[in-house]
């Protein structure tokens, strides 16, 4: 099966929470993250194709929000799509996947092709 992903998942195991939009917060473990989306441990009430944010907190002055969508959620994790999001998000998201990648210069050099 031909591998269509444009960025490098790094595995890393963050608390993030999901807010669904008009719902409930749900914490999430992530499983791997990438500048694209995450993967996170299996959590039940999360639907597929729902609509939400995705919220990481780096400290108590820095973290990451992020417009979201639900690819899908089943036994074996919730996948998560990420949209466009703000510099400060995108900021602290990339050095946290360059923090956790193998080479971070791989990294930087998928920033030259545009993911959304």
């Amino acid at each position: 099966m031909e591998n269509k992903r444009r960025r490098s998942r790094v595995s890393t195991h963050v608390t993030a929470f999901y807010l669904q939009k008009g719902a409930k917060v749900y914490p999430l473990v992530t499983q791997n993250i990438s500048l694209k989306g995450m993967l996170a441990m299996p959590q039940p009430g999360i639907s597929t194709g729902g609509l939400g944010v995705i919220r990481i907190e780096l400290s108590s002055d820095a973290g990451i929000e992020i417009e979201c969508q639900i690819i899908r959620s089943d036994k074996t994790g919730v996948a998560i799509d990420f949209m466009p999001m703000d510099e400060d998000s995108f900021f602290h998201l990339r050095n946290l996947v360059r923090y956790n990648a193998p080479d971070a210069d791989q990294i930087d050099a998928e920033l030259k092709i545009p993911a959304f």
